[in-house]
């Protein structure tokens, strides 16, 4: 399965560096139920429904059911769960 992460996602859209854009946070997904997160400096919402994760500049909202946190360690989380959707808000503008 290929990987990319949101940040290679905008490079290629966008037709910007990645380096240009290294705040965002790196996520990857396998199927609909693990993500992993990079660049994460805190949780502000945990729930079985909705986790919200913290990096420098964004906030990273992931709804689902049966969410649950596996890791997190070094700035790097897992999640697992059945994930409906996620959202990246910037929060410093």
């Amino acid at each position: 399965m290929n990987k990319k992460s949101i940040g290679q996602i905008i490079s290629d859209k966008f037709d910007i560096p990645l380096d240009g854009i290294a705040s965002v946070p790196n996520v990857q997904m396998i199927g609909n139920t693990l993500m992993t997160i990079d660049g994460c400096i805190g949780i502000k919402k945990y729930e079985t429904d909705e986790i919200i994760i913290r990096s420098k500049d964004y906030l990273l909202k992931i709804c689902g059911n049966s969410l649950s946190m596996l890791t997190f360690s070094q700035g790097r989380v897992s999640i697992r769960g059945a994930i409906d959707s996620y959202n990246i808000e910037c929060v410093n503008i």
